[in-house]
């Protein structure tokens, strides 16, 4: 696991930040004269969201976008920097916490919103019946609210602190897939332990189902391929609310795989430099 800042710094030299939803190297056969590229992660989106966010963001008439696929967060940062791409598709918590720490970035609501889930594959409902159960306990006795405010919303202008997650001798393990790319969602600290949100939601099920969770660290794109894999039993997962076509092909649908109730809800938005117009 990486350090995040110390990979910020080294990638960036003061630019930009990044982060929602993650990707490789830019495909040149992707990018279609007069579209503006926008920077997305594989296994995400489909071209049903380009036609939704050109509308949603007031796009002039015949500027639409096309989606640049990338792997992982330090590539579409670089590729940001370099004019590449026009901006980087990434959730509001995450933006503002890019964005407190680069003066570079300007963060612009999109008039979309997503919802963060859990996703594990329909052949293995015991692990989705404990992830489920466990969010939908924990937003009925206001758990889930104590740590939106806590671990993630405390965290927008300071570095998550790393967690410890509980062990049970003898108990079931479950593997999870963290990426690190979507601070203070999912983070990895200098120590290279994992921190933000997601850990502190991964410890309370913990907890409450009396699990042991192993981290394993995959990158944002390869998460539906790690799961269908069996590398990872489950994984952090983002839907778009606002686009019925999108879900229906892409984050609703992966083929195989089940998700859980919401945990978490929230603009999405583009990171862009301050310069673009």
């Amino acid at each position: 696991m990486k350090n995040f800042k110390k990979l910020l710094a080294v990638l960036l030299a003061g630019l930009m930040l990044l982060s929602l939803a993650a990707c490789g190297a830019k495909d040149e056969n992707v990018v279609k004269k007069g579209m503006l590229e926008v920077g997305d992660f594989e296994g995400i989106r489909t071209p049903a969201h380009l036609e939704h966010m050109n509308s949603k963001m007031g796009r002039p008439d015949g500027a639409g976008s096309d989606y640049v696929k990338y792997s992982n967060l330090s590539a579409a940062l670089m590729d940001l920097e370099s004019g590449k791409i026009v901006c980087v598709c990434v959730e509001e918590c995450v933006a503002n916490y890019v964005a407190a720490r680069n003066d570079n970035l300007t963060v612009r609501d999109t008039g979309m919103k997503s919802s963060f889930s859990m996703m594990t594959t329909d052949s293995n409902k015991e692990v989705y019946d404990i992830l489920n159960n466990a969010i939908i306990e924990m937003k009925a006795d206001g758990t889930l609210d104590k740590l939106i405010e806590n671990e993630l919303m405390a965290y927008i202008n300071s570095d998550p602190t790393p967690k410890d997650l509980p062990h049970f001798d003898g108990a079931r393990t479950i593997k999870v897939g963290v990426t690190g790319d979507l601070p203070p969602m999912d983070f990895v600290a200098s120590n290279g332990k994992a921190a933000g949100f997601n850990i502190a939601l991964l410890a309370e099920i913990a907890n409450r189902a009396q699990i042991n969770i192993e981290l394993v660290q995959i990158e944002t794109g390869a998460r539906p391929m790690a799961l269908s894999s069996g590398k990872v039993d489950a994984v952090f997962w983002t839907r778009d609310l606002t686009c019925t076509v999108c879900n229906a092909s892409s984050s609703e649908a992966v083929e195989g795989t089940i998700v859980t109730e919401s945990y978490f809800s929230a603009k999405s938005t583009i990171l862009e430099l301050n310069s673009a117009k």
